[in-house]
């Protein structure tokens, strides 16, 4: 028998600053208190569970907590440029630059910030790190309460 599962968690989340880029215009800095939530799916194994919810609650607060309290920078832009130089981190968007401490940031390999590229980057270091399972992972990234993206393997 299959069964879903979900951690939604009020404790299971980030606090992050971003800009995204849409229909090719900039946001403003700014920033969220995003909630994350997890759906597994699978088969109820001979202990009557799909999976630990002990290991997967630890895995996805190590993440979490990798994103909280940082500035959230795409690596992947075309639009924007990054460099790493001696006083921190280098943003330039359009017109616009920004000299950020590099403890303060956290570069991702992903083309924009938006909720579904961050779901997206979550699933997948979540899924490396739990490894081959048996059972299937879906991923939601709330910005505010009511708006965010899921994505599901």
């Amino acid at each position: 028998m299959d069964a879903s599962l979900e951690l939604a968690r009020g404790d299971m989340g980030f606090s992050a600053a971003h800009f995204s880029i849409h229909q090719g215009r900039s946001e403003r800095l700014h920033g969220h208190n995003y909630r994350v939530r997890l759906r597994v799916r699978g088969s109820i194994g001979e202990e009557g569970t799909v999976v630990d919810f002990s290991s997967l609650k630890a895995a996805l607060r190590t993440l979490c907590a990798e994103l909280d309290e940082r500035m959230l920078v795409p690596t992947r832009s075309p639009r924007v440029r990054v460099e790493e130089t001696a006083d921190g981190v280098s943003l330039t968007e359009g017109s616009r630059r920004f000299l950020l401490p590099r403890s303060d940031v956290v570069m991702l390999p992903v083309v924009n910030t938006t909720c579904e590229c961050l779901a997206d980057h979550l699933l997948g270091a979540l899924r490396e790190r739990l490894g081959r399972t048996g059972y299937r992972l879906e991923l939601h990234v709330e910005e505010i309460p009511g708006q965010g993206a899921a994505v599901a393997e």
